[in-house]
């Protein structure tokens, strides 16, 4: 079954896991980002959308190779904007041919996305989503609502947002202007005015921080977004920092916990928490793992600080060791040992 919208794409119906159906639906996304930086005048190229959707400039161009041959699409290099751009200036997209599974991919991001952003953001969510159905057809509206009830999710706590502060913020990282903010330090309770360079947005287990460039400090920094209390805009536009490498920055730390010097992590868990370790994905970009003869599971990785390391063994409590680095064993130590002073008077 497949429903049309706005344009044609060739997809294998009735087979959302062919790894074809799954790329074209990946160049889908990019294709609407970067027909709207084009309409907006931005000149979107190679480095420009792997940097907004965290892939390979090859990557990026493949997409773009796909929107001039696939898709036969009127677009052109301009050397002088060092971007791309419609040769036909009122060039509007054909139409889109959605399988049933991408139906349930377009509403399951919906409710996700919803869910993870926060209640203010989650309004913005709700009113572009309900752009999109406007421009499907009745057949398709009707189908989602029937889909709908057949979905739920249960995300995590976070934080709530300010949608005009966020929205300038997304619009700052785009513009590449310098922001100034009164910022809430979490840690010592204090709240500090900061000048930086925003570099980038990204959305961490439910929770927006900005990764930006922090005058003060003379560094990249992280910040949760919704621990900034005032924002202003500047005129002033900024350079991205030399040798800064966004994929390289975040496979780095582990969440958005992160250092300078990488550090080799070991951890070995017992047999029967093995069995649920290898259900899942990698937990970090460097991740091995190796299986040994009686059932349990290495998993070593390189991150570059240890304090969201240590909370993540803690969660599994005896049926993980950690075998190196020697500090996040007596960190882990000395973690256990305030906890027995709490419950070792306790009596069961």
């Amino acid at each position: 079954m497949s429903y049309h919208c706005c344009y044609k794409i060739p997809m294998k119906r009735n087979d959302h896991s062919d790894i074809h159906s799954r790329e074209h639906l990946r160049h889908l996304t990019r294709v609407l980002w970067i027909d709207q930086q084009i309409r907006a005048d931005r000149y979107p190229n190679s480095p420009s959308i792997a940097s907004h959707f965290e892939i390979s400039n090859k990557t990026a161009q493949r997409t773009i190779d796909f929107m001039r041959d696939q898709l036969r699409m009127p677009i052109e290099y301009l050397a002088e904007r060092r971007g791309w751009y419609y040769t036909e200036p009122h060039y509007g997209l054909p139409a889109i041919e959605l399988t049933e599974g991408d139906l349930v991919t377009i509403l399951l991001t919906e409710k996700l996305a919803r869910q993870y952003c926060g209640t203010a953001i989650g309004r913005q969510v709700e009113t572009a989503f309900g752009k999109v159905l406007k421009a499907l057809t009745s057949a398709v509206s009707v189908e989602l609502q029937s889909l709908s009830d057949a979905y739920t999710f249960e995300a995590g706590v976070t934080t709530d947002l300010d949608p005009d502060l966020f929205s300038r913020l997304g619009q700052a990282v785009r513009e590449v202007k310098t922001v100034e903010m009164d910022y809430f330090t979490a840690s010592r309770g204090e709240l500090t005015q900061r000048r930086v360079d925003p570099l980038h947005l990204r959305n961490s287990r439910g929770e927006w921080y900005l990764i930006a460039w922090d005058h003060k400090r003379r560094d990249v920094r992280d910040f949760l977004v919704s621990r900034i209390r005032r924002l202003d805009v500047t005129n002033q536009q900024f350079a991205q920092p030399e040798a800064f490498d966004l994929a390289q920055y975040l496979s780095g730390g582990f969440g958005m916990i992160r250092g300078k010097e990488p550090i080799h992590v070991e951890i070995i868990f017992d047999e029967y928490q093995a069995r649920w370790i290898r259900e899942l994905s990698p937990f970090h970009a460097t991740e091995e793992r190796e299986e040994l003869p009686d059932g349990r599971l290495v998993l070593r990785m390189n991150v570059t600080a240890l304090d969201g390391v240590k909370r993540f063994v803690l969660q599994y409590g005896a049926q993980a060791t950690v075998v190196s680095p020697p500090q996040l064993r007596d960190q882990i130590r000395a973690e256990i040992d305030l906890m027995s002073k709490i419950y070792g008077g306790i009596q069961s």
